[in-house]
């Protein structure tokens, strides 16, 4: 009888794999530490593997939370555009989905607003999570133009500029995200789903003149 051979314990994990286990990991560690959670030395420990494997999959640390940012950020916003689509029946209903799936519990979480901060506050200095920023606002602000344009087509509104509004309407969810992840006893998530309501709705009824497309910005 042949002697089987003995099944090895372990298996090397493939490239693509040890890098999405060090950018799970990094996220873990700026959830729990914030700021000092971006050590290559607590990302190792967080991952089970030697500061070596990181600098080889990685060419500097900026690099390795610039993939993470990326990472979390598009996985956020394919979420919420998927919930937004779930069941709607106009591109008002669209939009509703969209506010609601902007302020669930999950995206209110603190440790996920301590991520944020890490992330921000090494855009003005590193050239990779800069170009991340830069390049997932935009893609943010694709999916809100994608939204407003529906709603535009449908002759629910009077014809806007989609990049100015996609912009400003940005710029109010960004705001209450913030204020609600800040100081979450000041007004609920259902408030500020009711306040983009009723930015909806005056952009609707023509409330913002610079919106307009007969108005140059």
């Amino acid at each position: 009888m042949a002697t089987k051979r003995p099944v090895p314990k372990f298996r090397r994990a493939t490239p693509a794999v040890r890098r999405e286990a060090l950018v799970d990991a990094t996220l873990c560690c700026l959830k729990q530490f914030g700021h000092e959670g971006v050590s290559v030395r607590r990302i190792s420990a967080a991952a089970g593997v030697s500061i070596g494997l990181i600098n080889h999959h990685f060419p500097s640390k900026s690099g390795l939370v610039a993939v993470a940012y990326e990472t979390l950020a598009l996985t956020l916003q394919n979420s919420i555009r998927r919930q937004a689509e779930i069941a709607a029946a106009s591109p008002r209903d669209r939009l509703h989905g969209f506010f609601r799936a902007s302020f669930a519990p999950e995206l209110l979480d603190p440790q996920l607003f301590n991520v944020w901060l890490v992330f921000w506050s090494m855009v003005a200095h590193a050239p990779e999570i800069r170009a991340v920023h830069d390049r997932t606002y935009g893609q943010y602000r694709l999916i809100l133009e994608s939204l407003l344009g529906d709603l535009a087509k449908s002759g629910l509104a009077p014809q806007f500029k989609l990049r100015p509004a996609a912009i400003a309407l940005s710029a109010l969810l960004d705001g209450l995200w913030v204020e609600l992840s800040l100081s979450p006893a000041n007004f609920k998530p259902r408030e500020a789903i009711a306040l983009c309501e009723d930015w909806v709705s005056a952009l609707c009824n023509g409330a913002f003149p610079r919106l307009l497309r007969r108005h140059a910005l």
